[in-house]
Formats: structure tokens, C-alpha cells, sequence
């Protein structure tokens, strides 16, 4: 989809802010995210890093209006972030706490468009910007099939000083990026990163969002029976390995991929999605060992076919199960129809499922979730069905779940959090405690690759994990993004005075009185007291004296300097902790909105 030339930037800072907050119209006072749908995500350490996606906003106006969404075609190149020590209110507009960085991309210049879907491939250190969709085709050149863009935040070893976050990398071999529509994961203890399966076109050549352009060749509507490795090991000589898929696994369109700490490297795990050319009745579940093949398992239960849902691994205490939750999603037929707001979760290795959770009124699809801590999962972004004749925003851009309770929480506070405890609705079906011992150790009836229970047998060296948790609150627990007050009926469309001025004022003023009142009152009393002692020049000194403290005290300007309010950061906290970016403050309360695809991922598989 593409949106007319009202399109605007958010939350740049610096010399950016100037140009994106030019975009806005007159009279508008903040936005809010509305829906932020098939982003890209990765977690370097404290932070996640949030890329691309469909974007769309909901303005606000200086009389109260709201006018119709706003396409954000990231004409800045811009990638948020957002850093774990940061507080967040489920209600907050979270473009009060999201950090900026520039990829040096998005329309003004080619080197990085900006992506639907596709994956941010990493590990600890780096990431890199792989597959996805451009949207309409760029006067200047797109960038080549063979080459991604990667951001290096921290370097191999001691730590040195970093010339240049976002670099390019050729991909190498017969490697493409044109691909999307796949499952991504990172094992950032073995330095690897893949991608599974997804769509791509018919020549493996350039692929673009539904309806951007003219040519159906440039449709990705190919089911693309591929695993691609990522190889971190030595960086900045970091290898893309392409792999066609085991017979038997067949690829699909929007799984998830998880990676799971068990056995000598991990394995991954893929589940969901829509498979081509016809729908799945059930979950369809492949594990593949990261260091050598795939294999199938059926599973018992489960939420039956969806899509576009995301998903998070806990690992129990003493590593006798491994719990997938998977929250949301759709069944990718039908995308009028109200998302699903149930977290799911599948017990490993008794590939049980079990309903944790039900969301309510909030399902959504073409999310992001990341764990900061062990007992604690974010649902970023998403959209929702269409079931309006205008999409309806998310209630909640950021969701908190709690992995160990199974219950959403309204704030995330980085002082609060606890190892995982396996929840109770999930101990009654694979036996043990909260903190492990399970009974259940194998599928029933039983295994469909006898590979497997070899692999659950062995232990994950834990050791080569590296965790970057507590984090320390920089923000208060109530951190908010208040939009900015209307002025007063009859005044202009400036956008009133903050809310703080008022009693900042008052204060000030006050002491300025009160110090004038005593300043008189000693002036009075130097007076009586120079009259009673008869001295003519004490007398004379007081006047001369008290007429220039007088004449001072009408001279200075009685007005109070306005506390700075640099780019609103006063009343607008922003939390970006980016050492390479040179953002230092805020452009007005912005928020984030995503709208839907107009293509689903039916329509995608035709």
C-alpha cells in the first residue's frame, strides 16, 4: 500500500526533528500509534530495535479533532528502539519513550527502504536487515538482491570505538534477499541466526508490497522451500548459507521460528503458518536440530491453523520442558474477522498444548514479542481484523504478559521481575512443579522421529548464555506521554502552554512577591529607626539608598524565564540510550500507527 505525500516522521531529534515535525500539519498538537504491522524486530543486550514495517498514525488536532490515518513512509530511514530500563504504561503513547537511529535509508535515500515484514538476523553484538518487502519502487536505484545492510552496536572482544553503525555486506554464493513472509530466529550463544521458509516470486527477483507496482512478477507469491543460516562467528566475515528444506517440511507463509536450548547447539522449532497451495487443519510442527536435519511431530491439542501470531521460549528451571508461548494471530483466510487474543503454549518434549490465556477484545496479528526478563514477555505493534469499514487502532501498542502468572499486566517496571516458574494450568498437564521435574517427557503416542528423543535427552551447556538482566529504572515507574493542552477557547492554533507552566509560574511570582513585601517591610523599619536616632545623614543615607533599591526594584522585568523546553523534552521523556546516534531530544507527542495489509496472506498464496 501507498500512501499519498501527507506522510510524516516521528520522534527524529536534532536536525532531523526540523524536517520531520515540518510534515505535520498546522494545528496538530500530537499522534498516536495506531497499527504497526509485520515489523521486524532483534534484542541487542537491553535493547529492542524495531524496523520497518506498515506504520500508520492517528493525528490529533488543537480543537480535539481526529482526522483519518496517516501512512509513516519513513522518509528519514528511521529505526526505533526501545531500552529495557525504560518503564512502560500499556496506555502510555510509547512514542514518548522510543529511541531513534538513522540506517541512512528510507526515501531520501535507497540504501535501506523501508521493509514489510523480513527479519533482523543477529545476535548479542549485530544484527542485519534480511528479506522483506520495498514498497513502491524508488526513482534512484533499489539496492541489490545481493547485498543487506547490518548495524554493528558493539564489536568482538574489549570494547573499541565504533567509525560506523550500518554498514553493507554482500551476501555471496547464489544468495538473495529477495524473500519475505518467513520465520526468523537467533541462537546469540552459537552465533547463528535463520530464516525459514516465506514467499518469494516467481524468478527469485525483486519482490514489493501488494499493489505498489504494476507488474505481477514483482508479486512474491511462491512458496520459498529454503533455510538460511546466518554464520556470526567471525565478525565482519559473517557468512548466509542457503539450504533447501528436508523432504516431508513443507515451507509456508508467516510461521514462527523459535530456537531452543536443548541438546549440543539448540534446536529450532517452526510452527503455524500458512502452507502452500492449501491450508493446514492443525498446527504443523517441524524441529530441526541446528547441526544437522529437520524432522516432523505431531503434537496433542493446540489452537488450530493461524498465522502472523508471535511466539517466545521459557525454558523451565532444572531443563526438563521448554514452553513455546505463541500469542494472537489469524487463520489467514479470512482477515475481517476479529484476530485471535489467546496465548497459547506448547510444552516440550511432550508437544502438548495448553490454552494459558484469553486477551479479550484486544487480538492482533503482525506483532513482534521479545522477553527482557525470564517471566516476562512485550507484544509490540500488530493490527487488527478488519472488521469496520475503518481499521480500528490497537487499545494497547505494547502488552505485558506475565510467562509464569498467564496474566496481562498495565505496566512494565524493570525493578519487578523473578525466574520462571512453569504456570499452573501447564504443571497439570505435563506433571513436576512450577520450577521443573516434569513426567511428561514424551509426545503421545509417541515420537514421529525417534531422533528427537536423543536430542531432549541431552543438556544445553547454559553456561554459553549470557543474560544482560536486572536493568536499572531510568525513567519513573509512571512514565506517561500526556499530549499537549489545547489553548483556551478564542486562542490561536499554537498549541497552548505546557501543563507545567502555570504552577511553575505561580511558584516563582509568589517568591518574587513575598521577597518585594520584605524587601519594604526592612526599608520601613531602617526608616523608624534612623528617624528615632535624629541623625540627619543616616537619614539621608536611608533615602538615597532606599529610593535606589526602589528605583532597582522597578527596573528589573518582573517576568519569569520559561523553563526550556528544547524539541518538549521537559514534558515529553524519551528514553534512547544509543551512543552512535546523535538525537538528543524530542519532537512533539507522537505515536505510531499501523494499518492493514490490503493484501492477505490468502490472496498472497494464490
Amino acid at each position: 500500500m501507498c500512501a499519498g505525500p501527507d506522510l510524516f516522521a516521528v520522534l527524529t531529534v536534532s536536525a532531523s526533528v526540523v524536517l520531520g515535525q515540518a510534515l505535520w500539519e498546522s494545528d496538530q498538537i500530537s499522534t498516536t500509534i495506531c497499527q504497526w504491522q509485520q515489523l521486524r524486530a532483534a534484542v541487542l543486550r537491553d535493547t529492542v530495535y524495531l524496523d520497518g514495517g506498515n506504520l500508520w498514525w492517528s493525528p490529533k488536532f488543537v480543537d480535539g479533532r481526529t482526522e483519518r490515518l496517516k501512512d509513516d513512509l519513513n522518509p528519514l530511514g528511521h529505526m526505533y528502539t526501545l531500552n529495557f530500563s525504560t518503564p512502560v504504561e500499556t496506555s502510555d503513547n510509547i512514542s514518548a519513550i522510543l529511541g531513534v537511529i538513522e540506517t541512512g535509508g528510507g526515501g531520501t535515500n535507497p540504501r535501506a527502504p523501508t521493509y514489510e515484514d523480513g527479519a533482523l538476523l543477529g545476535n548479542d553484538a549485530e544484527f542485519f536487515l534480511y528479506g522483506g518487502l520495498m514498497g513502491r519502487p524508488h526513482t534512484t536505484p533499489d539496492p541489490p538482491g545481493n547485498e543487506v545492510l547490518y548495524y554493528e552496536k558493539y564489536l568482538y572482544g574489549p570494547e573499541r570505538p565504533l567509525n560506523q553503525p550500518f554498514n553493507s555486506k554482500a551476501l555471496g554464493g547464489n544468495m538473495t534477499r529477495y524473500i519475505t513472509y518467513g520465520g526468523a530466529a537467533s541462537a546469540p550463544s552459537e552465533n547463528l541466526a535463520w530464516y525459514f521458509s516465506g514467499m518469494r516470486s516467481a524468478t527469485w527477483g525483486k519482490i514489493y508490497k501488494p499493489g505498489a507496482n504494476d507488474n505481477s512478477s514483482f508479486d512474491a507469491t511462491e512458496v520459498s522451500n529454503t533455510l538460511i543460516t546466518l554464520n556470526m562467528e567471525r565478525q565482519r566475515f559473517e557468512t548466509f548459507k542457503n539450504d533447501t528444506l528436508s523432504p516431508g517440511i513443507e515451507g509456508r507463509a508467516n510461521p514462527e521460528l523459535v530456537w531452543v536450548p536443548v541438546g549440543r547447539r539448540g534446536i529450532l522449532v517452526a510452527l503455524g503458518g500458512v502452507v502452500y497451495p492449501d491450508f493446514a487443519s492443525a498446527f504443523a510442527i517441524s524441529a530441526n536440530e541446528t547441526a544437522s536435519k529437520w524432522h516432523s511431530q505431531r503434537t496433542v491439542g493446540g489452537p488450530g491453523q493461524l498465522t502472523r501470531g508471535c511466539a517466545v521460549v521459557a525454558r523451565a528451571q532444572d531443563g526438563s520442558s521448554f514452553n513455546i508461548y505463541y500469542y494472537g494471530g489469524y487463520d489467514g483466510l479470512d482477515s475481517t474477522k476479529p484476530f485471535s487474543s489467546d496465548v497459547w503454549v506448547l510444552s516440550l518434549p511432550s508437544f502438548t498444548w495448553v490454552k494459558l490465556a484469553t486477551g479479550g477484545a484486544d487480538g492482533r496479528a503482525g506483532h513482534k514479542c521479545v522477553t527482557p526478563y525470564p517471566d516476562q514477555m512485550l507484544a509490540i505493534g500488530g493490527y487488527q481484523g478488519l472488521t469496520a469499514a475503518v481499521p480500528k487502532c490497537l487499545d494497547e501498542t505494547i502488552r505485558v504478559f506475565n510467562l509464569t502468572t498467564g496474566k496481562w499486566l498495565t505496566r512494565y517496571d524493570p525493578a519487578v521481575y523473578a525466574n520462571y516458574t512453569i504456570p499452573s494450568a501447564v504443571v497439570d498437564k505435563i506433571g513436576g512443579s512450577g520450577t521443573g521435574g516434569a513426567t511428561a517427557t514424551t509426545p503421545s503416542p509417541s515420537w514421529d522421529a525417534t531422533e528427537l528423543a536423543g536430542i531432549f535427552n541431552e543438556q544445553y551447556p547454559m553456561s554459553k548464555i549470557t543474560t544482560f538482566y536486572p536493568y536499572a529504572s531510568v525513567g519513573p515507574a509512571n512514565n506517561t506521554n500526556p499530549d499537549a493542552p489545547p489553548p483556551d477557547d478564542g486562542g490561536d492554533s499554537g498549541g497552548g502552554l505546557p501543563s507545567y507552566l502555570p504552577p511553575v509560574l505561580g511558584v516563582v511570582l509568589g517568591l518574587v512577591f513575598l521577597t518585594m513585601v520584605a524587601v519594604l517591610i526592612l526599608l520601613w523599619r531602617r526608616r523608624r529607626l534612623l528617624r528615632r536616632s535624629g541623625t540627619a545623614s543616616e537619614a539621608g543615607t536611608e533615602d538615597t539608598n532606599g529610593n535606589r533599591i526602589a528605583s532597582w526594584l522597578r527596573g528589573q522585568p518582573t517576568e519569569v524565564k520559561t523553563p526550556t523546553l528544547t524539541n518538549s523534552s521537559e514534558y515529553l521523556p524519551v528514553s534512547s540510550t544509543e551512543v552512535d546516534s546523535s538525537v538528543t531530544g524530542a519532537a512533539p507527542p507522537m505515536s505510531i500507527a499501523e494499518m492493514m495489509d490490503t493484501g492477505q496472506i490468502a490472496e498472497l498464496l494464490r
